[in-house]
C-alpha cells in the first residue's frame, strides 16, 4: 500500500497535466517576435568620420518565454550601415515589458543586449583603420496593440549604442605605428514588431 501511494504521488502531476488542453501551456508562454526596422546612425565618436545620418533597413527576431507582463528570449538580427558598420549580425537577448493580455493599446518597454559581429576597414592618406563591433546595447519604448486574437503589433523607438574597438595604423614609408581606442556608434532604431 505504501509503495502504491508513493507511485501515485509521482504520477498525479503527470495525470493532471495530461488532462489539460494539449498545447495550451505552449500557446500561453511561447514568445515569438519578428521586428522589421529602420536603423538611423546618429554619430560615431572618436573617429575621423562622424558616421551620422545614414539609414538602413534591419531585421531582428526573438524567441523565448513570456508571462503576462514580461518576455525574455534569444534574439538575433541583421543590418548593414555600409561604410560605418557593414554587415552587422547581432546575437543576444531581448527583454520586453508590457501587458501581453491587454486588449487595448498599452505601453511597451524593450531592452536588448547583443554581441555584434562587424568589421570595418578603410584607409585615409597614411592612416588605415580597422574597427570591430563588440557589444550592442539598446533600450526603447513604444506602444503595443492587438490586431488579432493571438497577435500584437509593437511600435518602438530605441536608442542603441554599438561599442567598437578601433586600431589605427600609421604608415609612412618604412615607419609603421598602431594606436588603439574605443569607437562607439550611436543609433536610433524604429521598429514595428509582430508578436505572437
Amino acid at each position: 500500500m505504501k509503495r502504491l501511494l508513493t507511485i501515485s504521488i509521482f504520477f498525479l502531476p503527470a495525470l493532471l497535466f495530461a488532462q489539460q488542453k494539449t498545447g495550451s501551456f505552449i500557446k500561453e508562454h511561447l514568445y515569438v517576435k519578428v521586428s522589421p526596422a529602420l536603423v538611423f546612425s546618429i554619430a560615431r565618436k572618436e573617429a575621423p568620420q562622424n558616421g551620422g545620418g545614414q539609414v538602413a533597413p534591419a531585421i531582428f527576431g526573438a524567441a523565448g518565454a513570456k508571462i503576462r507582463y514580461a518576455a525574455l528570449g534569444f534574439s538575433a538580427g541583421y543590418f548593414n550601415l555600409k561604410e560605418i558598420a557593414p554587415v552587422t549580425l547581432p546575437i543576444g537577448a531581448d527583454l520586453t515589458i508590457t501587458d501581453f493580455k491587454a486588449k487595448k493599446a498599452f505601453p511597451v518597454i524593450t531592452a536588448q543586449w547583443h554581441k555584434a559581429h562587424s568589421t570595418e576597414n578603410y584607409g585615409s592618406g597614411h592612416y588605415y583603420y580597422n574597427i570591430s563591433g563588440k557589444d550592442l546595447f539598446s533600450i526603447g519604448a513604444g506602444v503595443s496593440f492587438r490586431i488579432l486574437k493571438t497577435t500584437k503589433i509593437q511600435t518602438t523607438l530605441s536608442y542603441s549604442k554599438l561599442s567598437c574597438d578601433a586600431k589605427v595604423t600609421y604608415v609612412n614609408g618604412p615607419n609603421r605605428s598602431d594606436t588603439y581606442y574605443k569607437s562607439p556608434l550611436e543609433m536610433a532604431v524604429l521598429a514595428a514588431s509582430i508578436v505572437l
